[in-house]
């Protein structure tokens, strides 16, 4: 059987090593958990879901939502939603999906469902090649031999890892946004008449309460993104002057005078695909002359969950259709 390193552990792997064929399957992950950027944040007595917050029921990918309930990893909520908070648009009942116990419930329990083993908190420094052989290297230790590696990590570090065998030269290179994410828990409710909503300043692009996916603590929590062109040009900004500012627009917006008891925010630097390699180039992966190196990930579709998930089962498809002896 042929050996099958993947780089990472986001849902365009996950996806990948599912519709592949049963295989001997390594995986390799940076973290301390799989998942990449379908990631929950636990502090104190805090949760907080802050990489992807929901998944919407009519993504329009045929049995991604099927597969996610079938393993226990996703439940339904009804929530108040208001599409322009600025504007003051109507607030409207929305069915969302989110994961059964946060949005890292989807990885967690997809690898589980896989069983393929994994290396946590490797980092992979450089892909070599010995007697016409790939092996993977961190600082200290080398993994190998393996047939086909496949990177489903961001466009830059995969171009990092694989510049010496595939011509990045001709390739266009996807755009991304990045986007400040805060995390937020107060002493009080804020009264807000919806749980999750988008526009809330011109700064602020989007907000969501925690406390209705996780019905277990009693201080208010939400999570706030701000908008891509306002992280853009704060992207240096200190934490505690970004985290105080958010605190004071909530409490100016719901007119409240609740207190912050814990803050907290992180910067994701790959956050949204602007311009996906599938529109630039029209290519839903990247891969080697020899067939044998694949770079993929959210990025060749779009920014989405369900982009993630295209991205793996394209890839798989492709190895179908070459009918590679797998």
């Amino acid at each position: 059987m042929k050996k099958i390193a993947v780089i990472g552990t986001g849902l365009s792997a996950l996806s990948l090593a599912y519709h592949l064929p049963t295989l001997d399957i390594t995986f390799f992950e940076k973290s301390w958990r799989p998942g990449g950027r379908i990631s929950t944040r636990r502090h104190e007595n805090y949760i907080f879901d802050h990489g992807a917050h929901y998944l919407k029921e009519d993504n329009g990918i045929i049995g991604f939502n099927e597969f996610l309930h079938k393993i226990n990893a996703t439940k339904i909520l009804n929530g108040e939603f208001c599409a322009n908070i600025q504007n003051q648009l109507p607030i409207e009942k929305k069915q969302i999906i989110v994961g059964q116990n946060g949005m890292e419930s989807i990885p967690l329990e997809f690898h589980k469902y896989l069983r393929y083993p994994t290396n946590l908190s490797t980092q992979i420094n450089k892909i070599e090649t010995i007697n016409q052989e790939y092996y993977l290297h961190t600082e200290d230790q080398e993994y190998g031999p393996f047939d086909f590696i496949f990177c489903c990590i961001p466009f830059e570090q995969s171009k990092n890892l694989l510049n010496k065998f595939i011509d990045f030269n001709v390739l266009s290179v996807p755009n991304f946004d990045s986007i400040w994410t805060i995390m937020v828990a107060l002493d009080k409710r804020l009264g807000s008449p919806f749980q999750f909503g988008y526009h809330m300043t011109p700064e602020i692009s989007f907000l969501m309460n925690q406390n209705f996916k996780h019905e277990f603590f009693s201080d208010e929590c939400w999570v706030v993104n701000m908008r891509a062109e306002w992280t853009k040009e704060y992207y240096n900004i200190e934490n505690y002057v970004l985290e105080d500012y958010v605190i004071d627009q909530l409490k100016k917006t719901f007119q409240s005078d609740a207190k912050a008891v814990f803050k907290k925010s992180h910067r994701w630097k790959y956050a949204y695909a602007k311009k996906s390699l599938n529109e630039l180039d029209s290519k839903n992966f990247i891969e080697s002359i020899d067939h044998r190196l694949y770079a993929l990930g959210d990025w060749c579709h779009g920014p989405s969950m369900q982009d993630a998930w295209l991205s793996g089962k394209k890839l798989a498809k492709h190895f179908s259709e070459l009918r590679v002896q797998l």
